[in-house]
């Protein structure tokens, strides 16, 4: 069968501490038809220096000052010709294997407009310190918690063009926002493997304004989308299933369980993955 061509989107600003490790998880993928759009608003620090060796390789490259990273990623998927499309931000990275992974998986079953998997964690040192297992995908429970792991999304063009871009006017749950609206038209399935990891640091998103912007943004959602819990289970529902999710992960990573994608456990470096080649990058 013809392979599809996969077109990922890495915004970037500021990121030079991580950006090369993202850049060649998906340069390092070696998939065939890939189309890797960077933008970069404009970065000040070591960037473009850490970058500068892959340039030939993305399919469309900016380097300027933009209206932050939602606007970044929705110019870069203008450029995107993709039948499968994914952003990947500039401090994640994908895992070995994923993209020709995704590229069978869409083959083999037409009736699914995206896909994501479970959520592995790393920290600033690549050291692999969690991961989220979550359940086979609901509807009605993503729709409501902001918790599909956005690094691991990978959806068909098709489900774009009916639902659009991502909204430039979120700065935290643009990706929450955007699955909502992908959800009431296309049919989601939670794969049963690690296909990207998530870096928690000091400077992430995650950890600066979860509780602030994050927790407004999330409402705006649930508010714009019409989206309710029943009155009498709203208290208990808020929180049981984030608990529900966390623990389910914790006892994955005590028992040492496994899922394709990921060798069991944690506390290892991420590189080993690679081998020597990337790790003498």
């Amino acid at each position: 069968m013809k392979l599809p061509t996969i077109s990922i989107v890495t915004p970037s600003f500021n990121q030079g501490r991580f950006v090369a490790d993202t850049v060649t998880s998906v340069i390092n993928q070696r998939y065939p038809k890939l189309e890797y759009i960077f933008m970069d608003g404009g970065s000040t620090d070591e960037t473009l220096k850490q970058i500068t060796p892959y340039q030939k390789q993305f399919f469309h490259f900016e380097s300027q000052p933009d209206e932050g990273q939602s606007a970044a990623i929705a110019k870069g998927f203008e450029y995107a010709t993709g039948e499968i499309m994914a952003y990947l931000n500039s401090d994640d990275v994908l895992l070995p294997g994923t993209l020709s992974f995704v590229a069978d998986y869409f083959l083999a079953h037409p009736e699914i407009d995206f896909i994501y998997g479970h959520r592995c964690i790393i920290d600033e040192t690549n050291q692999v310190i969690g991961h989220w297992i979550l359940p086979s995908h609901s509807n009605w429970l993503m729709s409501r918690w902001d918790l599909i792991p956005q690094e691991s999304c990978f959806w068909r063009r098709s489900l774009f063009e009916k639902q659009g871009n991502i909204d430039p006017s979120y700065h935290f749950a643009m990706d929450y926002e955007l699955f909502v609206r992908y959800m009431m038209k296309g049919k989601f399935k939670r794969v049963n493997r690690f296909l990207a990891a998530f870096r928690m640091h000091k400077q992430s998103k995650t950890a600066t304004q979860l509780d602030t912007i994050g927790k407004e943004e999330v409402a705006r959602v649930h508010k714009m989308h019409q989206i309710y819990f029943p009155p009498i289970i709203t208290p208990i529902a808020s929180r049981f299933f984030p608990l529900w999710v966390q623990l389910r992960s914790a006892v994955f990573l005590r028992l040492k369980e496994s899922f394709p994608g990921l060798p069991p456990g944690s506390e290892f470096d991420i590189t080993i993955l690679w081998g020597k080649e990337n790790n003498d990058r």
